[in-house]
């Protein structure tokens, strides 16, 4: 790791241990067992992108580590149920505060305001207590990035968030790291960013294409700013993509998800 993935991982380890100190994890599971969430059902997010069909994943990305604020102002119950009426299959919502200006309280006002879409959680996830978050925010997945994770603690995560209900998105930003997949995660999610960096390019998806198993399910992200780019990915057999800034920095980012679709699909 390097530059701002060093920046996050320190700033992650320090929020966890004021996480600790203020919710005991003994404390957190009693909560989420008291509220029943270990006993709720949670659509799928593997079933819902094992389509035909060019899917789409739509972020609720409000800010990024290399531009700042994307879209401060943005509100979950304003943009999130238009995402799902104008064609995306699943939501991926960022939580960390410091770097993406998230919150967990964002997927489950989601859920309030009646999105019935698979939400990703989307941190980074270093330690076991933060499944347990995603668990009481209402997450049908989490996201888990190779880069920070020995593949033994990558395993324990894995096996955990299965037994907690929640599917797997691997996160992969080298070639090095496809080795990872032996931990069986249920998606891998190619991020054209390189790692460290702010540099997005497809051409690392188009290059992972042909080295991934075939019968795992793939998603790309990063830099798939317009919809031939996106037919690119889509031609290289993944099965979705996820998009955020891309549309949340435009004044209506519903709208901008409703062409990027229409355009991907003509």
């Amino acid at each position: 790791m390097k530059d701002i993935l060093e920046d996050i991982f320190a700033n992650k380890q320090k929020e966890l241990e004021q996480w600790k100190q203020y919710v005991p994890l003994k404390q957190l599971y009693g909560i989420i067992e008291y509220e029943g969430a270990l006993k709720k059902e949670v659509p799928s997010m593997k079933a819902a992108l094992q389509t035909d069909n060019a899917n789409v994943v739509a972020e609720f990305l409000r800010k990024t580590p290399a531009k700042g604020w994307v879209n401060k102002d943005a509100k979950v119950r304003n943009l999130v149920p238009n995402f799902e009426k104008n064609g995306a299959k699943a939501i991926s919502i960022p939580t960390d505060f410091t770097f993406f200006g998230g919150y967990d309280e964002f997927l489950q006002e989601a859920k309030a305001v009646g999105v019935s879409l698979p939400l990703l959680y989307k941190n980074y996830i270093i330690d076991e207590y933060q499944l347990f978050q995603a668990k009481h925010a209402g997450a049908s997945a989490v996201m888990l990035t190779a880069v920070f994770l020995e593949r033994e603690h990558l395993k324990h995560l894995i096996s955990l968030s299965h037994q907690l209900n929640m599917e797997v998105a691997l996160e992969l930003h080298t070639e090095d790291e496809i080795d990872f997949l032996a931990c069986e995660p249920d998606m891998v999610v190619v991020n054209n960013r390189l790692a460290g960096s702010f540099e997005n390019d497809i051409n690392r998806s188009l290059e992972f294409a042909t080295k991934l198993p075939k019968n795992i399910l793939k998603l790309s992200q990063g830099g798939i700013d317009t919809p031939e780019k996106a037919k690119e990915i889509f031609s290289a057999e993944y099965n979705s993509i996820i998009i955020g800034e891309e549309i949340m920095q435009k004044e209506n980012p519903s709208e901008a998800l409703k062409r990027f679709i229409t355009d991907i699909n003509h």
